[in-house]
């Protein structure tokens, strides 16, 4: 019989819970295996893949490259993942496989099984193999896992999960016992008792590990430095101390910080504090070690600015937190023209001391050689991020900035996310908001292709305002594949309102948290997730850790409210909402709220008497609470008026539990229908 032997990237898929669907729902199990190998079949040929086997619910492929296998997977999962979900693994290795007419063998198919049976739905895990493939392709994003004893295979095997936009990457302590391991076996003395190797093999262990702690103490100990390579690759970056005796330079220091922590965002295996949760630490003067176990970093840089008229004296010094040893620090003297190659020069000592690798992609053609535009850049970004209320003060900074450089793709970037801010705050009409917001990203495009945020906010106009789900999520992977710094609610919304798979939203949040864990918005969007869900009391924990993080977060309030009312506790919900009123200075959508309470409440008549449909700039507001008036025709008339105007709260007619009682009527269906979401 003629065997054939190729050296190929093998695929393995399979569905989780396949057997126990067959037997709860057997016409539900054959429609979700047929679906499986539609969207297998057509990606797999797209990506010349080559399908060798069909069992059960999975399949076996072989690719001849390992980029086109990963992207072929990557592919795959994201459609697997769209509403209604199909739980699908992907496990891919290189190695050799051996075919013939009756059976497909070779170790390269036994691991890339074994590896298929270690992932989790919605993920995708990869060999070390594959790994060194894949992995300067700026496409294609990885998280290692660990190092894994398979059965069947002779040495460990290094796992990765790939971690792009949508895809599942689980904690490695999620994974253990996902599939049986081998003990490492050590081959004794012929004829010794396996009595005997269960103690000589510790114990030569321990006079190994004893040996290499004396040599590590030696050479790495207090007093011969620290070495790059016995640190985890992970970093804080604090707000640098403004020293120059005057408050209002604040904005001058934290600007330069910012700079520096975006630069180390971009490089390829260090793990970076989230900008929030690292400059809450801010003039607290916490221990080094405090700060690094509440960050759950090894590494801290820290520093100080001193600006006096055209120069700038920048001191930065990078700690191990785990003894508070300087690994590295540095003073600069530069005038204000000089200030982005000191960032710059910062940002590679830090990649040169720990031997890290910079992705080959520079963001440098956003910037501006103008210092003056530069410092009303920061200024506008030092009062962006001061919150909600302060962005008419960050765009008039923001407009300055690209008054004096018209080519200054961040700031024209920074003004189209203002733009949209200004469309939630109601400042602005959702087209007139959303209209300039992407007139000012085409310009920060047009100047540099790669600048992350300006897709990010273009992601954000696709979702919100074109109703073009399949543009979103790929401006948003533009974004994520350009370097942006934070991550932030885009796809949470994406998962909640597009695809209503509530568990992803809510596992991204809490990744999100991980990163960021003082991030105050970010809690807030983590309890909307959960809101949306329908889990009232897990938000509701989540809304008070943001209001203990800032007890003037007015969002949090404003929910925590709405979501109290409909737990039955109208007094908490009233006094939640008062808050957010006094907060937003009576400016905010608090009125609608209260409105909604008082249904909720039993009140519709008083309610009926009070509303005034024309006075709320979002229409679908107005549908809602005729919704819950029992007026459907009403609802209906402002739920016409909310498309025809775009309104941002359009997406919700997907999945939001709110508009059950009329989402049977035949004129909602016309409206849904318009939206041509994916179903």
């Amino acid at each position: 019989m003629k065997k054939s032997r190729q050296l190929a990237a093998i695929m393995f898929t399979d569905i989780e819970g396949y057997t126990t669907l067959m037997q709860q729902n057997e016409e539900k199990a054959v429609q979700t295996r047929d679906k499986h190998r539609q969207i297998f079949n057509s990606i797999t040929k797209k990506h010349n893949g080559r399908i060798l086997q069909y069992y059960g619910d999975g399949t076996l492929s072989i690719f001849d490259s390992a980029i086109e296998a990963v992207n072929c997977a990557i592919e795959m999962q994201l459609d697997f993942r769209k509403s209604p979900a199909i739980p699908v693994r992907i496990g891919i290795h290189i190695g050799d496989i051996i075919f013939s007419e009756e059976e497909i063998i070779g170790d390269g198919v036994n691991v890339a099984s074994r590896i298929e049976s270690l992932a989790v739905p919605g993920s995708i895990f990869i060999s070390d193999k594959v790994y060194d493939e894949i992995k300067n392709q700026d496409s294609i994003s990885t998280s290692m896992l660990k190092t894994f004893r398979l059965k069947n295979v002779e040495n460990p095997i290094k796992v990765y999960a790939i971690s792009n936009v949508g895809l599942i990457v689980p904690k490695p302590e999620d994974i253990k016992g996902k599939t049986e391991v081998d003990p490492i076996s050590v081959q004794g003395k012929k004829g010794q008792p396996k009595s005997i190797q269960k103690i000589v093999i510790p114990a030569i262990s321990i006079l190994i590990l004893t040996a290499v702690l004396i040599f590590i103490y030696l050479k790495f100990g207090p007093n011969s430095g620290t070495s790059s390579e016995m640190l985890e690759k992970s970093i804080a970056v604090l707000a640098f101390e403004n020293m120059s005796g005057d408050p209002d330079q604040e904005y001058f220091s934290d600007g330069i910080s910012e700079e520096i922590l975006n630069s180390l965002v971009k490089v390829s295996g260090l793990k970076v504090a989230g900008r929030t949760s690292a400059f809450s630490f801010k003039g607290k003067n916490e221990d080094i070690r405090t700060i690094g176990e509440e960050l759950d970093v090894k590494m801290v840089l820290e520093g100080s600015v001193r600006k006096a008229g055209n120069q700038v004296r920048i001191t930065a010094q990078l700690i191990n937190v785990e003894d508070g040893f300087h690994i590295w620090s540095e003073t600069y003297n530069r005038k204000m023209e000089d200030i982005f190659v000191v960032q710059d020069e910062i940002a590679a000592e830090i990649v040169e001391k720990l031997k890290l690798h910079v992705q080959e992609k520079s963001n440098s053609e956003s910037g501006t050689q103008i210092p003056e535009a530069y410092e009303l850049f920061l200024k506008g970004s030092y009062f962006f991020k001061k919150g909600y209320e302060t962005r008419i003060k960050a765009m008039e900074y923001f407009q300055k900035a690209v008054e004096l450089d018209t080519d200054y793709a961040e700031a024209h970037s920074y003004i189209g996310e203002t733009y949209l801010h200004f469309a939630g705050l109601e400042i602005l009409s959702t087209a007139d908001a959303y209209s300039k917001a992407r007139t000012a990203v085409q310009k920060a495009i047009s100047i540099d292709e790669l600048n992350p945020r300006a897709h990010k906010v273009l992601a954000y106009i696709h979702l919100f305002y074109d109703w073009d789900w399949e543009a979103a999520i790929s401006e948003y992977n533009k974004a994520i594949q350009y370097g942006l710094a934070e991550q932030n609610e885009f796809i949470t919304y994406y998962y909640i309102f597009v695809n209503k798979d509530y568990d992803h939203a809510i596992y991204i949040s809490k990744q999100i948290l991980e990163t960021d864990p003082l991030h105050t918005e970010s809690h807030w969007q983590l309890g909307l997730c959960y809101y949306f869900a329908g889990r009232f009391e897990e938000a509701i924990v989540s809304f008070d850790n943001a209001i203990e993080l800032d007890p003037n977060y007015s969002e949090a309030h404003h929910w925590k409210g709405i979501t109290l009312g409909y737990l039955g506790k109208f007094e908490e919900a009233l006094r939640s909402i008062e808050k957010a009123n006094a907060i937003w200075q009576n400016q905010g959508p608090a009125s609608f709220d209260l409105l909604m309470i008082k249904i909720l409440m039993g009140h519709k008549d008083e309610v009926l008497q009070a509303f005034d449909p024309e006075a709320y700039t979002e229409p679908l507001n107005a549908a809602m609470l005729y919704i819950y008036l029992d007026m459907p025709d009403e609802a209906i008339y402002w739920l016409e008026k909310g498309y025809r105007e775009r309104s941002l709260m359009m997406i919700t007619l997907k999945h939001f539990w709110i508009w059950d009682p009329i989402r049977d009527d035949p004129r909602f269906i016309e409206i849904y229908n318009r939206m041509n979401f994916q179903e």
